[in-house]
Order: C-alpha cells, then sequence, then structure tokens
C-alpha cells in the first residue's frame, strides 16, 4: 500500500504531494511540493534536544531490570537491558494512541468526511475515560470544528506540515492540536505557531489561539508504578522526593495570541539551526 495523497493549496497554484506511512515504513511522512521534497515542522523541531529525559529513562529501564533478576547477573542480561528503551518504544501499549483515533474520526464525521462513520464509545475504561475528557472540553468550550488533517505549506518560509484541527473555540477561530505523550512539553507552542504562520499566509485567516490537548499514553496503574519508582530511586540516591502530580489522562492548554510571534520565532531559530546543522555536519558532510 503506497499510502499517496496530493492536494493543491493556494488556490491551486501549488500541488503537494504526502507519502504516509505503510506497514513497512511506519515512520514515514514524506511532503512534495512541485516534485522537490520539502521539510516538514516536526523535523526541524527535531533539532531540540530532548535527550536529557529520555537517558535518564533508559538508565532507568536498565537499572530496574537488573535489580529484579534474582541471582547473579550475566552478559545476557547486559545485552537485554541495554536494549529495553528501543524494545519498550516500539511494543509498549498506547493508550494515548486509541484516544487519539477517536477523537480525529469524530471530528472527521462531525465535519461529514465522505466514508467516516461515527465511532462507538469505546470498551477499555482508560481510554473511555479520555473520550469522555474530550468531549467535555469541546462542550465547555463550544467547539465548532472548521477542519480536520490538513496540510499547511509557508512559500515564504519553506516548511510544511499537517495541521490537526481548525475550529471556532469560544467562538474564536483557533488551532488546536493533540497530542499524545506523557507531558506537553514547549516545542508544541512552535509547532502549533508555525503551522498558524502557514495557514495565515495561504487564506488570510486571523487566528485568535491554540490548544494543545494531551491524551496520555500510560493508563493511570502505570503512571503510579512509574512515579512510585522514581521515587524509590531518589530514596536510594539520598535524595528528597518530590510529590508527584495528580494523574491526568486528558490536559488541555491554551496560547493566546500574544504568544504566536515569539513561539513563531522560536520555531524559525530551530529551523535556521537545523539547516545550519545539516549543511555543516563534519559526519554528514566529510
Amino acid at each position: 500500500m503506497e499510502n499517496e495523497t496530493i492536494s493543491t493549496l493556494y488556490k491551486g497554484k501549488v500541488e503537494v504531494r504526502f507519502l504516509g506511512p505503510t506497514p513497512d515504513k511506519p515512520n514515514r511522512h514524506m511532503y512534495y511540493v512541485g516534485g522537490e521534497r520539502v521539510t516538514g515542522v516536526t523535523t526541524y523541531l527535531n533539532i531540540i534536544d530532548k535527550s536529557a529525559a529520555l537517558v535518564g529513562w533508559a538508565v532507568d529501564l536498565m537499572r530496574d531490570y537488573l535489580l529484579d533478576i534474582k541471582g547473579p547477573i550475566m552478559q545476557e542480561h547486559i545485552f537485554t537491558g541495554s536494549t529495553l528503551h528501543s524494545v519498550r518504544k516500539q511494543t509498549a501499549a498506547d493508550l494515548g494512541s486509541k484516544i487519539h483515533d477517536w477523537c480525529e474520526r469524530y471530528i472527521k464525521h462531525k465535519l461529514k468526511v465522505k466514508g467516516v462513520e461515527a465511532p462507538e464509545m469505546p470498551d477499555e475504561k482508560e481510554v473511555q475515560n479520555g473520550v469522555s475528557a474530550f468531549l467535555d472540553w469541546e462542550k465547555s468550550h463550544k467547539v465548532k470544528f472548521r477542519s480536520s488533517e490538513r496540510t499547511v505549506y509557508s512559500k515564504k518560509h519553506g516548511y510544511i506540515g499537517t495541521m490537526d484541527i481548525e475550529a471556532d473555540v469560544d467562538e474564536i477561530l483557533c488551532l488546536v492540536d493533540i497530542k499524545s505523550s506523557n507531558g506537553l512539553y514547549n516545542p508544541v507552542r512552535a509547532q502549533t505557531a508555525a503551522y498558524v504562520e502557514a495557514d495565515q499566509e495561504e487564506s488570510g485567516r486571523k487566528y485568535q489561539g491554540r490548544w494543545a490537548l494531551r491524551v496520555s499514553k500510560e493508563t493511570e496503574r502505570e503512571y503510579d508504578a512509574r512515579m512510585a519508582k522514581k521515587a524509590a530511586n531518589k530514596e536510594r540516591a539520598g535524595k528528597k522526593a518530590y510529590d508527584a502530580k495528580p494523574y491526568q489522562v486528558f490536559e488541555a492548554r491554551f496560547f493566546d495570541k500574544g504568544s504566536q510571534k515569539s513561539d513563531f520565532e522560536a520555531f524559525l531559530a530551530a529551523k535556521a539551526l537545523y539547516e545550519w546543522n545539516s549543511e555543516t555536519d563534519f559526519f554528514k558532510n566529510p
């Protein structure tokens, strides 16, 4: 299955070809404009270093694995422990993706996208909780959806991406982005600002704000177990454990229009750094 879509922007003057993920290429997201590859927003933002948390997580996985072994630690245990981070990343149950997918189908059905039926309420309790929280947010903020999964492209700055949702929220035009993660991280500000800027460039629409909606990747039991391990590890190290935040299956955060300019400038800075690194990296350009 090729999973290719073609769309037109700028009143039909720009044709965008998108190659999405397939079973043998699950991470593929490739955009072409006029036959030339264009880099996406999230790729540019990968230049922002997020390794501190990931390294700590990988070390914690290996340590906990080795501590649970009864008897002597053998060579195969060390090799297994050293690859746990990549295995867990691929195979861990992703509660967030189920909630995210349900919300996508729900929105597309409301927009009367051809062939998309209304999703049934999920059977899993945790997924139900996330879906219910999303529906509560929609109701409490008087959300009127305008579009979903729409490609946006900036001719001026040369970047592209897919905007999750365009909607009137509390009677003002907003971009809404749904994240499947265990926390809302700062790059979401730059990402959403870049999408807004690209769409305003093409359409002339003026956004008044942005919403980041987070759906958790883990259940409450998994979260509590992770926090307990963190506290135990701090105690072993002789450090005081901090009070963990209450579990949230759904979180919503609003960024008002006043932060759009600085958030977009942060994106442009990340884009410039990414391009400089690609052009000068000794390993890429020996």
